[in-house]
């Protein structure tokens, strides 16, 4: 269950949530199963975050540091995550069908049985991600760096 304090905070604004975060680094986050569909959150801070179930439909995370994020079965469909920082992000189970990740970083992201149909991964750097068993029919995947990802 998301912690209420920190959801009011995030829902001030990306500015003072990254401040509030620079300033508190030892605080845990956790913001499991909170709804923030079509939420603004463009360049924010949820670096090391708990977002299991979390609801981010169609959110713009444009540029957000999601690095070493859990969200496990997080609902990421139609969202806005180009040039987003995922990197060691756990993405199981998620859905990602339709999401634009143009130019985001999923290095070393565990992606095992994603959801990511007709999701637009053009120039995203995959290196070292685990695919296993994700859905990426319709995937455009042009220019991405899929080297060392596992695809089986």
């Amino acid at each position: 269950m998301a912690n209420e304090e920190q959801l009011s905070i995030l829902r001030q604004g990306v500015e003072g949530w990254n401040k509030w975060r620079g300033e508190h680094p030892e605080v845990e986050i956790d913001l499991n199963d909170a709804d923030l569909g079509e939420a603004k959150l463009a360049g924010v801070d949820f670096s090391g975050v708990r977002l299991r179930r979390v609801n981010l439909y169609k959110a713009d995370l444009r540029k957000a540091n999601l690095s070493e994020a859990n969200l496990r079965k997080a609902n990421l469909f139609g969202a806005n995550l180009m040039e987003a920082d995922l990197s060691g992000a756990s993405l199981r189970d998620a859905n990602l069908g339709g999401t634009d990740l143009r130019r985001a970083n999923l290095s070393e992201a565990i992606l095992e049985q994603a959801e990511l149909r007709k999701a637009n991964l053009e120039q995203a750097g995959l290196r070292g991600a685990n695919l296993f068993e994700a859905r990426i029919a319709l995937a455009n995947l042009k220019s991405a760096d899929l080297s060392h990802a596992n695809l089986s």
